[in-house]
């Protein structure tokens, strides 16, 4: 199931201490379910065995429509199209608790409303094709020339969509879907993936690998296991890191959760024109890739 970002985990808790305010607690519960167009936000109190849903979700003058409350609920409606584009699933609904300790629970609804009419899956593919085509066509010069003046976040958002679309159209073409079993070589720059009864090889580039222990991502460029020639597109990622002053494209070991991993990845599969992304354990850590049809 999917794992909220360090950056979500902090949003879900300011707001909760923006609602709770000087009032006593045990744990603040906040709800929040995602209908694919829409979604509904609540929160509640529990003290002493007691639940108190009174109170504001807005802080003193703050903006309801750039209200925190309302940026988790445009992050919860991403997350929601992030974990179908991994798992084929669909989530409903998130609950974040934090109680007074520190602890934090978070929990997922994969049941789809009984109101809900239609067919979900296909909503929220044409839901995603959608707004990836818009991110593509109203944000393909400021790529170029004006990435300097966005925040980097809203390059990593774009390039996800991109990457979504593209795995979606692997699913189709390709089967990319259902693969039953990969390998990756290094030495030729290639991966194939078993796909039934069938093979399909596409030529790669490594971006990176990730250390789940020490939550760090190291990039290809120099990386002592990685062909020279295979760091090409990591190479294109630190120039462009450097063009633009970002920091963690150019520092050769990251310390970042694997959804900002994923992040870098979407940005390299953009830059390079990439078919698509995959990843894979090799000897231990996740190894980050793209990769190129060249016969299509």
């Amino acid at each position: 199931m999917y794992k909220l970002l360090s950056s979500d985990i902090e949003l879900f808790k300011k707001q909760s201490l923006i609602f709770v305010k000087n009032r006593p607690w045990d744990s603040i519960v906040t709800k929040i379910g995602m209908f694919i167009h829409s979604s509904k936000f609540e929160q509640f109190i529990v003290f002493d065995g007691n639940i108190d849903e009174t109170g504001d979700i807005y802080a003193d003058g703050e903006d309801t429509f750039n209200s925190i409350s309302s940026s988790l609920c445009d992050r919860a409606i991403e997350i929601q199209k992030e974990n179908y584009i991994r798992t084929k699933e669909i989530i409903w609904g998130i609950t974040f608790t934090l109680h007074f300790d520190g602890e934090i629970k978070v929990e997922y609804n994969p049941r789809i409303p009984e109101w809900y009419e239609g067919n979900p899956t296909i909503d929220l593919e044409e839901e995603i094709k959608k707004e990836t085509l818009t991110h593509s066509n109203t944000q393909s010069n400021t790529y170029q020339d004006g990435v300097k003046s966005l925040n980097i976040q809203s390059i990593y958002l774009a390039c996800r969509k991109e990457l979504e679309l593209k795995t979606l159209k692997g699913s189709n073409d390709w089967g990319m879907n259902i693969v039953d079993e990969w390998d990756i070589d290094l030495v030729i720059g290639g991966i194939t993936f078993n796909i039934g009864d069938r093979q399909e090889f596409f030529e790669i580039n490594v971006i990176g690998t990730y250390d789940e222990r020490n939550q760090t991502f190291m990039w290809a460029w120099e990386h002592p296991s990685i062909p020279q020639d295979l760091q090409e597109v990591a190479l294109i990622v630190k120039n462009y890191g450097e063009q633009y002053e970002i920091a963690e494209l150019q520092q050769k070991l990251v310390y970042c959760s694997e959804e900002e991993a994923w992040n870098f990845t979407a940005l390299a599969a953009h830059l390079a024109k990439a078919d698509g992304a995959y990843r894979g354990k090799v000897n231990g850590n996740w190894i980050y890739i793209v990769f190129k049809n060249d016969s299509k």
